[in-house]
């Protein structure tokens, strides 16, 4: 299925989260100023996919939902939102995102239903039939 996306940095950030207690790291990729990606499950039946995004302490006018060249494109930002108050520790990410999800050849893009409740973003994804295959054998004479 071609829904999830690749994220070659996935496996390098899992590793450092492992290690960052012991290392005592401080920086922007260890202190949530870098961008970040909302976490997002995607599941599938016989009639659509569906996939959840957690979008916490984001605004539903701060997303951006479009379908461009086969891929769903997820935009928005959760901002800082500074206070006078020390901070001792910020693990959470804040700016901006951008997540690309390659649609597969069944998805009907004209039915696509969001819905955003309580910081998750639920998209539903209704199939059609099956399209044909773009492949053809040819003979070699």
């Amino acid at each position: 299925m071609k829904l999830r996306p690749w994220n070659p940095a996935e496996a390098f950030d899992d590793m450092l989260r492992r290690f960052e207690p012991m290392l005592h790291w401080s920086g922007p990729m260890l202190t949530g100023q870098r961008n970040w990606l909302p976490a997002t499950d995607i599941s599938e039946n016989a009639e659509s996919y569906q996939l959840k995004v957690e979008l916490p302490e984001i605004h539903k006018d701060d997303i951006e939902l479009a379908i461009e060249d086969g891929y769903l494109v997820l935009s928005g930002e959760r901002r800082y939102e500074h206070t006078d108050e020390k901070q001792h520790l910020n693990e959470r990410f804040h700016g901006q995102f951008t997540r690309r999800f390659q649609l597969p050849d069944n998805v009907d893009e004209t039915a696509i239903n969001a819905r955003f409740d309580n910081g998750m973003l639920y998209l539903l994804l209704p199939k059609t039939e099956q399209k044909k295959q773009r492949c053809q054998r040819i003979d070699i004479h």
